[in-house]
């Protein structure tokens, strides 16, 4: 009939819309019921809108509030709560790229500080959808939505977290371990020095009892020297020690990597036993960047695997060499161009099977089960792969059963610098003429104090000396004229030398410190906002060096 055309078209139009709408609703549940289902927290912010379009329970849960919440919340205002100051900057420049349109996404590890003061780390991916470009040269046009997809790895950390310290603990009883390794041959070498020392004490006590001549010094000289030469090689062996058995943090330094492997070697010559023959080619020259302490560590742990391989005893082979780029090390190419530093340290033993091989640098993983007194932590390989990692270097390992094994160590060779305590060393200048300088001694030890005392007012310093730290606390308070350096041990009772340091920085008095210490649990690094440190043994020479160079340090 006529006029019906247009009727039946907008009924037409009208169902086609239901239809659609109808679509688009099922759409929406369907994406609600994904986003919702999703195991990981997912959320979309409309950017025009400035609010939360859809979010599931996990990510209400991992932002620490409802659902309800969540979705009525600002998303910048809420990003900027709960970002951790540590991750904002980088974020907030990750998202500036996003924004312009220079990256489609990006990735962050981040932690989300939840409004009950507690957080959680998330693996965040935060993705833009764009409008079409309105400029035709435009690569993308407006950022129109944002879809945040996060996966929450806080369980994940703290299982990380506890493995690294276990493996540390373990780390450090293997390192005491170690130490009872060498047990034997440094009881020895010990006694050795010690017998050197008491007997020309002896020898000059006995001439000094001698009234009938006078003494010249060359009767003393030669009795001198050896108590010296004996007490030097005494600190060398304290020093190894202490490197060795430490839980300090790497303290990296420059050395030449054959003197460390010559000092080792003679430690551990008495613990391989008479059936172990060990040839030396120590030929490398060049200085390695790295904690001695721990390339010590290296060098104990390939030497002892190597005699465990060979019970029935065999031939070690000890080599260092200097390697330059285009080289090859026992066939093998260098792991990178420039120069390095071999250690090779090679058995005659059993060698070692395929299938050991692709697992010997695991943590806990060992093969020392089935002999007696070998039982091992598995720890040993894996150590060395870190340490030797940490320096920049690269381990290869090449065996043949029945034939024995070969560890090839390379660290990249750097120039040679001098250490700060050999800086100190250099500083012979001669003793300073009279002078006002006012020096506060702190020392526990009575004979070590009397000794930096001594030495001090040789030099002409006015010196005050303090048993502990509370003792120099009531003389500084006491004098009305501030000191103009203070010399204090580090390990005291009731109150340190690093604490007495604070208190002074903290009060405002902050004169030039020189610490003085055979072990602390301070770090260099940790001690230079407050002074130097001067490490014990030391000679008068070396204290007067250290004493004017804090002393004479810009301000």
């Amino acid at each position: 009939m006529p006029g019906s055309e247009p009727v039946d078209e907008t009924v037409a139009l009208r169902a086609r819309l239901r239809v659609a709408e109808a679509k688009a609703a099922q759409l929406e549940q369907w994406l609600d019921l994904a986003i919702e289902a999703s195991p990981i927290a997912m959320g979309i912010v409309s950017t025009f809108e400035n609010r939360y379009v859809r979010a599931n329970t996990h990510m209400a849960r991992l932002c620490g509030m409802s659902l309800e919440q969540l979705l009525a919340a600002d998303p910048y205002s809420m990003a900027m709560a709960l970002g951790h100051p540590d991750e904002l900057v980088a974020e907030q420049k990750l998202f500036a790229e996003l924004a312009s349109g220079a990256r489609p996404s990006y990735q962050i590890e981040k932690r989300y500080m939840r409004p009950d003061g507690s957080y959680r780390w998330g693996q965040l991916t935060f993705s833009g959808i764009f409008d079409d470009p309105v400029e035709p040269e435009a690569k993308s046009g407006p950022l129109r939505f944002v879809v945040l997809q996060v996966v929450d790895v806080t369980e994940q950390r703290a299982m990380a977290e506890a493995f690294l310290h276990h493996e540390e603990e373990l780390r450090h009883a293997q390192k005491i371990d170690g130490l009872g390794r060498l047990a034997a041959g440094i009881a020895h070498d010990f006694n050795n020095l010690l017998t050197v020392i008491t007997g020309h004490g002896e020898v000059l006590k006995s001439l000094a009892e001698e009234r009938a001549r006078p003494l010249s010094g060359e009767d003393l000289l030669e009795d001198l020297e050896a108590i010296l030469a004996a007490s030097d090689r005494a600190a060398s062996l304290t020093a190894q020690l202490l490197a060795h058995g430490r839980r300090e943090t790497v303290m990296p330094r420059t050395f030449v990597l054959s003197e460390v492997v010559a000092m080792l070697q003679r430690l551990l010559s008495r613990t391989l036993g008479s059936n172990i023959e060990v040839n030396q080619s120590l030929k490398a020259v060049g200085s390695i960047l790295a904690d001695p302490g721990h390339i010590g560590q290296v060098v104990m742990n390939l030497i002892l695997n190597a005699r465990d391989a060979m019970p029935d005893g065999g031939r070690i082979q000890l080599s260092t060499r200097d390697v330059d780029g285009g080289e090859t090390v026992r066939g093998a190419p260098l792991p990178g161009p420039g120069r390095w530093v071999a250690l090779i340290v090679s058995d005659t033993g059993h060698g070692i099977s395929p299938e050991v091989r692709a697992r010997m640098f695991e943590p806990f993983f060992t093969t020392r089960t089935d002999r007696p007194g070998t039982q091992g932590t598995g720890l040993g390989l894996s150590t060395v792969q870190r340490i030797v990692a940490e320096a920049g270097g690269h381990i290869e390992v090449s065996s043949t059963l029945g034939e024995g094994t070969a560890f090839t160590v390379l660290f990249p060779r750097v120039t040679q610098m001098p250490s700060p305590v050999e800086l100190v060393q250099a500083q012979r200048r001669p003793a300073p003429l009279p002078n006002s300088q006012r020096v506060l001694v702190i020392e526990d030890e009575p004979s070590v104090r009397a000794l930096v005392a001594t030495v001090l007012l040789g030099a002409h310093y006015w010196v005050t000396v303090a048993r502990d730290g509370q003792e120099a606390l009531r003389f500084i308070e006491a004098e009305q004229k501030p000191f103009h350096l203070i010399v204090s041990d580090l390990m005291m009772p009731a109150l340190s030398g690093a604490s007495l340091a604070q208190l002074l920085s903290a009060s405002g008095n902050s004169p030039r410190m020189l610490f003085i210490s055979g072990y602390s649990n301070h770090t260099p690094a940790e001690l230079l906002p407050y002074g130097n440190l001067l490490p014990k043994p030391f000679t008068p020479a070396q204290l007067l060096a250290a004493v004017r160079h804090t002393l004479e340090e810009p301000s």
